[in-house]
């Protein structure tokens, strides 16, 4: 359930008159809404104290909203390694026990170019939130859900394909988390797949787009009923 859909939801719950409730959708719009206090809480206060909204559809509201969204809180996660080796990493792991932290250890010729070891199999996680690309409003305002009609752009950055062999990526929805696995060769060769994101670094990273025009591209990579262990190893 997103934003719009919450917003439609409480509208619908509304018995009071239509006069009444165009006059609060009015005061709602001309206040200056500032964290926490947004349009959403000036309105559900206001159609409760017009009678117009009893607090247990109110709160029965909030519950499906909740229930709906449960990922939203990872969208608040403001620091980009908080978000890719907290979240990122830390859900992968609780995906595939046998995921091992590489060092000189597991292989002599590691120096930081990739996040896991499974069997001599090198890989790399990366993630990406997926938000209305049309909005400047944060991201836990402009978060979408996996079957939003919005525009959205995931950009999966810092690629080097050269560096691992098997890429993971990771899709959040306010509703669900996409995984896909997928070879590196395949992603240096692949048509969504950018070369060259820095100046310098002569072909060896670049960037993956994920849009809502071309996410369908990607169905042969998900993760589906596999574990990701199995899903590893059949791409490396």
């Amino acid at each position: 359930m997103e934003l719009s859909d919450l917003k439609e939801h409480i509208l619908d719950s509304y018995q009071g008159s239509k006069d009444e409730l165009e006059t609060i959708l009015t005061l709602v719009d001309e206040d200056r809404s500032v964290f926490p206090f947004n349009e959403y809480e000036h309105l559900v206060t206001l159609l409760i104290e017009n009678k117009g909204l009893k607090f247990s559809d109110y709160l029965a509201i909030r519950e499906a909203y909740i229930r709906s969204n449960p990922n939203l809180w990872i969208f608040e996660l403001s620091s980009p390694r908080g978000f890719g080796e907290g979240f990122a990493q830390t859900y992968i792991k609780g995906l595939c026990d046998d995921l091992q932290i590489p060092s000189k250890k597991t292989d002599p010729n590691y120096s930081g170019q990739y996040d896991f070891w499974l069997n001599g199999v090198r890989i790399e996680v990366k993630a990406s939130r997926a938000v209305n690309s049309n909005s400047d409003e944060p991201l836990y305002v402009k978060a979408l859900s996996s079957e939003t009609t919005q525009p959205f752009w995931m950009n999966f950055q810092q690629l080097k394909p050269s560096c691992c062999d098997v890429f993971i990526f990771i899709a959040v929805f306010r509703d669900k988390i996409t995984t896909w696995v997928i070879n590196a060769k395949t992603i240096a060769n692949h048509p969504f797949y950018s070369k060259g994101q820095h100046r310098g670094n002569s072909g060896n990273e670049g960037q993956l787009h994920i849009k809502e025009n071309n996410i369908k591209a990607f169905d042969a990579f998900l993760l589906g009923k596999r574990t990701l262990k199995q899903a590893i190893l059949e791409n490396a």
